[in-house]
């Protein structure tokens, strides 16, 4: 038997107990950091196939992107609260910590919006919004008195409603609705950074200016007024102002209007982004006729609103509302509203109707959410259609016919662009397409052309493609979904970050001349150039500048 006095004395029972909770207690408190890094890294894996391998251009990496990061995100909070291990009082402490973060980001930063791949924008909340600087604008704003307007030579004549000159820009994107300003090769020195005349807020919306002797006209959302402003070209000063109680608004785009006014003698003819079509006269915005081209046909609105610029081809006003029932396409009589004519059955989308003529025959290209057809202008009568769509439907950037016989198309979320043939024989028409490529990804950035070669943002990046053949020339420089205009011997790119540039248009290699800063915020409108005026805005502000002469 052992030694009595050899025992190992007894532990206290308060030391065993103590000793008794801190291995009870030890699991517990063990911080499984093993669970945590396995979910970061299946996110990681996850986030890495989205952006290399399975989304087929940058929208998608964004659109695919987020259920990736807020599912990872969750999964990490749901680790932290049920699996981490450590004290309770940790736990919380934690969920504090990143509460407090979100709300102090929250309190000096708002949400403002995403940008054309769907990135959020945000801005500190201590600065004035847009709506609250154009206030502060119009409250010491003078009108100017519509016969004060003044031309210069080589402006078309003293009063508008004559003949539109060939200098003027009547409407979205021109008189072609091309893109293809009326300058000389050489006429302006691109290298060097445009004077500027005049800087003002203006309306949200994502209307461009048409330009007719001396006056700017363009579309803006004020408060819960959608408005079609004109301004005088020179001075930016209003001329008058015709307002609707009509506003839409959603968390991509953003409020206002999305079409652009078009010119046609006297008069003005306005889509505004819930369907409003105005008949307006363009010296001093008096209405003339009104109507909802939806409530008409009985048609929804699209997601990001109506932004086809009317088409005014002999005595119609054409317009795309989307209806079923021989009502997608309406055109009405320009002078009294009247409905001469409906075709199709499609849904709308965003390019705008053009007037085109094909192996002889005059026709209304129409690019909707299907695809793109050919109607006639006088009677409604579909001619033909090519099939071309995509997963949102959204078809923005107008066809561009390279013959009588050929027309270019392009669109974006990973779509790309195609040739298409055009033959017919008495009233039969048919459509080949020549070819079809991943190439040129136009999501609603209209490209120019120049001869068979076409210049153009593919997913944000400018691009010049062969449109015959499909091959891409060349592909530099990062503006995001911005817009484009030819300018002879240039190409006039408004970024979507307010930047304007000024590229060398030319088939051989990408050359910027030059980069300077313009507008503040998110930019989708389109530039105007109107006799030697460089013409920028967005939703927040409009600027006007003359281009440097050689």
């Amino acid at each position: 038997m052992p030694d009595p006095e050899s025992r190992t004395p007894p532990v206290p029972a308060d030391v065993a107990q103590e000793m008794l909770d801190r291995v009870a207690s030890s699991g517990d408190t063990h911080f499984r950091w093993g669970w945590g890094l396995g979910i970061l890294a299946v996110g990681a894996i996850a986030e890495a196939a989205v952006w290399m391998k399975f989304a087929p251009d940058a929208t998608y990496q964004v659109m695919w992107s987020m259920p990736v990061v807020s599912g990872t995100a969750f999964a990490m909070l749901l680790w932290w609260v049920f699996g981490c291990g450590l004290e309770w009082s940790s736990r919380f402490l934690g969920l504090g910590g990143l509460t407090v973060a979100c709300g102090a980001f929250l309190g000096l930063f708002r949400f403002e919006g995403f940008e054309g791949d769907m990135w959020p924008r945000f801005r500190f909340r201590f600065e004035p919004t847009a709506e609250e600087r154009l206030q502060e604008f119009l409250a010491t704003e003078e009108t100017t008195p519509a016969d004060a307007v003044t031309n210069k030579p080589g402006d078309a004549a003293s009063t508008i409603g004559l003949q539109i000159a060939e200098t003027d820009w009547p409407g979205f994107r021109g008189a072609q609705r091309n893109g293809i300003a009326h300058v000389k090769a050489g006429e302006f020195n691109w290298t060097k950074k445009p004077e500027e005349l005049w800087r003002h807020p203006v309306g949200r919306g994502w209307s461009s200016f048409s330009v007719v002797q001396g006056r700017a006209f363009t579309q803006e959302q004020r408060d819960d007024l959608e408005c079609v402003v004109c301004y005088d070209v020179r001075t930016g000063q209003q001329i008058w102002v015709h307002e609707d109680d009509e506003r839409f608004d959603e968390p991509l785009g953003g409020p206002g209007p999305r079409a652009t006014p078009t010119i046609h003698d006297l008069r003005l003819y306005s889509l505004g982004a819930t369907g409003l079509l105005n008949c307006l006269d363009a010296t001093n915005g008096e209405l003339l006729w009104q109507k909802n081209i939806l409530r008409e046909v009985d048609a929804k609105n699209i997601e990001w609103a109506m932004a086809g610029s009317p088409l005014v081809v002999g005595d119609h006003v054409i317009v795309v509302p989307g209806g079923s029932n021989e009502n997608s396409v309406i055109a009405y009589d320009r002078m009294s509203g009247e409905k001469i004519w409906s075709s199709g059955n499609d849904k709308a989308s965003y390019a705008a109707p053009t007037f085109r003529t094909l192996l002889g025959t005059d026709q209304v290209i129409v690019f909707d959410g299907e695809g793109v057809k050919g109607y006639s202008p006088d009677s409604g009568t579909q001619f033909w259609k090519v099939a071309w769509t995509n997963g949102p439907k959204v078809n923005a950037a107008e066809p561009i016919p390279i013959s009588d016989r050929l027309l270019f198309i392009g669109s974006g979320y990973g779509q790309g662009s195609g040739l298409v043939e055009l033959s017919h024989a008495g009233d039969v028409w048919k459509t080949k397409t020549l070819w079809t490529s991943r190439r040129f990804k136009l999501k609603f950035n209209a490209a120019v052309q120049k001869g068979e070669h076409a210049f153009g943002l593919d997913e944000g990046i400018l691009a010049c493609l062969n449109m015959r053949t499909g091959d891409q020339v060349w592909k530099r420089g990062r503006y995001g979904y911005g817009q484009i205009l030819l300018a002879g011997d240039a190409i006039v790119v408004q970024a979507e970050n307010g930047d304007v540039a000024f590229v060398e248009a030319t088939t051989e290699q990408f050359t910027e001349l030059i980069r300077f800063p313009s507008l503040e915020g998110k930019t989708w409108n389109h530039p105007v150039i109107w006799n030697g005026l460089l013409l920028v805005r967005n939703g927040e502000e409009a600027v006007c500048y003359r281009l440097a002469e050689r």
